[in-house]
């Protein structure tokens, strides 16, 4: 059988021919470039065919020295898909048997044709001047006849080019052949330039932070990776684009695990790289692990320690994380390097909100709005902010103006519709709330569904069952955001469970949650303010809070540059 296996040079399957000697798959004498691993997953598909392969032995296969996710099988299936032109959902050529692996579904013929070697091959098919069907056709006399043709030439060429020697003027004798300067050949990039210009090019789209753009910054991190497969810096391009997907844009769940999963492809090619542990530090915080997080960010400051995107996000996930006093440390730090990034300061921004100085957060965010006035969070977290400070009417226009540019941006309208609720427009606020999970269909918006559920007249008792047990898992899981405590305090509240509302009250307070005025503001939480429990938890939060302005001894920094005149 070995034997056997080793004469074979082509599978033929369906409409493909796939030629093993010379490694090319062909569909009606054309040939359907793939990348290496595409091909190797064509090959260990066609060799085992008709048996069915598990997921396991596919990787094995594909990936011999590596050890990958079962993503990054399920993507490269999906490229060999689209290679060729098969659909997942009425496969033609790969099925996919859930749970179990992935088979050939053509019947598959196997053929012993002795080729020509490829080198051959490529030498003939460079010279255009004489086409192979002439050659193979010469017999007898005219293969001699043209060999006496030659030698005719060859020897006309040498008399002329003696003549020219012996009697031509020296000073007009044309140079020496092989001192002509030959026209210079097209460059001819390496599969890793290649793969580096569409790193690049996706580079510079995901940095223009607009759903569009990011979705074409994917494109061109896989691009770069179908050019040149072990291309860490693209494997955490895609890592944060997909981050960003689910973070900004509205993204869905598994986009979480293609952050994580292509995050730690990239420091499987290179566990040096800064922006490797960048991509694993920004899937960790989306994924709600925000101590798992700033560990990665540590890694990736201590390989890159000037990096601002680096440092700008440790202010911010310190500030999560209710270690105020950092946070400030690392936002200075940024806006060193650079006084003018506008993600820094809207961090910034969050960060002095945390701590009680709500105006002063709303001066920076308006700064970041003046620098940059289509940076979208900007102009959410000044609404937000105008509402902890019961500049509710404010906060309607700040999101109507926005929404006038960005029509029907999701996390805009969310802001809208939250400003409707705290100036005591519940019905319209749901309404709004309604109208864009309608707009926003099939994406994952876990707040603004929770919102629209506790906004209703009658409590739907399934879903808010299904969504507390949502929540309490990832608190479960490990996940150390604060927000979602927070979140489980609302949804009590609104049932007129008080205990139980306070008790994750408490949970949020410790895992950093310091914000008081969005606690007294909160529409659903007014019930709770003749609870003592209720104003103890306040009053916690205000020493949490002046415990850490008083070890943040840099605000005077911030307080100083809210008056620089813009540049």
């Amino acid at each position: 059988m070995g034997e056997k296996k080793t004469r074979i040079t082509r599978y033929l399957f369906d409409d493909l021919i796939l030629d093993i000697q010379q490694g090319r798959l062909l569909r009606n004498d054309e040939e359907i470039y793939l990348p290496k691993l595409s091909y190797d997953l064509l090959v260990s598909l066609v060799e085992s065919s008709p048996a069915l392969l598990s997921q396991q032995v596919l990787m094995e296969k594909v990936w011999p020295d590596r050890v990958i996710g079962d993503e990054t099988l399920k993507q490269r299936v999906k490229l060999l898909r689209k290679s060729l032109g098969d659909d997942a959902s009425a496969p033609r050529y790969i099925e996919a048997i859930r749970g179990r692996g992935y088979r050939l579904r053509p019947e598959v013929k196997c053929e012993c044709v002795i080729n020509q070697a490829p080198a051959a091959i490529v030498d003939l098919a460079a010279n255009d001047h004489f086409p192979n069907i002439t050659y193979q056709q010469l017999t007898g006399i005219w293969r001699r006849i043209s060999r006496l043709g030659l030698s005719l030439i060859v020897g006309l060429s040498l008399i002329t080019v003696l003549y020219s020697q012996l009697y031509s003027n020296p000073a007009a004798a044309p140079a020496p052949v092989a001192a002509k300067k030959s026209t210079p050949s097209p460059q001819i990039l390496t599969a890793r330039e290649a793969a580096n210009d569409y790193y690049l090019k996706g580079k510079e789209y995901y940095q223009r932070y607009r759903k569009i753009d990011n979705n074409i910054a994917i494109e061109f991190f896989q691009k770069a990776l179908a050019k040149d497969p072990e291309f860490s810096l693209a494997y955490a391009g895609l890592s944060q684009a997909y981050s960003q997907q689910l973070f900004q844009f509205n993204g869905e769940e598994s986009d979480k695990i293609k952050a994580i999963d292509n995050a730690y492809q990239a420091i499987t090619f290179n566990n040096d790289s800064a922006d490797a542990y960048k991509a694993l530090g920004i899937a960790y915080y989306v994924s709600g692990w925000l101590s798992k997080s700033i560990n990665a960010h540590l890694k990736a400051l201590s390989l890159a320690p000037d990096n601002l995107e680096t440092i700008s996000n440790l202010g911010f996930i310190y500030s999560e994380q209710g270690k105020l006093a950092q946070a400030v440390n690392w936002h200075k730090k940024a806006l060193a390097l650079d006084p003018g990034h506008v993600v820094t300061m809207v961090h910034a921004g969050q960060t002095l909100s945390q701590l009680g100085h709500e105006q002063l957060a709303e001066a920076w965010f308006n700064k970041a709005i003046d620098l940059q006035p289509d940076y979208l969070l900007a102009s959410y977290h000044l609404g937000q902010a105008q509402l902890r400070t019961k500049q509710y009417q404010a906060a309607i226009t700040t999101y109507q103006d926005a929404l006038k540019r960005y029509q029907h941006h999701a996390l805009l309208s969310e802001g809208l519709a939250d400003s409707y609720f705290y100036n005591g427009q519940t019905e319209l606020a749901h309404k709004t709330y309604q109208d864009i999970l309608v707009k926003q269909e099939n994406k994952v918006l876990p707040r603004v569904r929770m919102m629209f559920l506790l906004t209703a007249p009658r409590l739907p008792a399934e879903e808010i069952s299904a969504l507390t047990a949502s929540l309490k898992n990832s608190l479960y899981e490990g996940s150390d955001k604060a927000s979602l405590s927070y979140d489980l305090a609302l949804i009590y509240a609104r049932q007129a469970q008080e205990q139980q509302a306070i008790r994750y009250l408490v949970q949020a307070v410790e895992q950093g949650f310091t914000q008081v005025s969005k606690v007294e503001q909160q529409p659903l939480f007014q019930p709770l303010k003749t609870s003592d429990s209720f104003n103890r938890v306040l009053s916690r939060m205000r020493q949490k809070q002046n415990r850490e302005n008083q070890l943040s001894n840099e605000l005077a920094f911030f307080k100083a540059e809210e008056t620089v005149p813009l540049g």
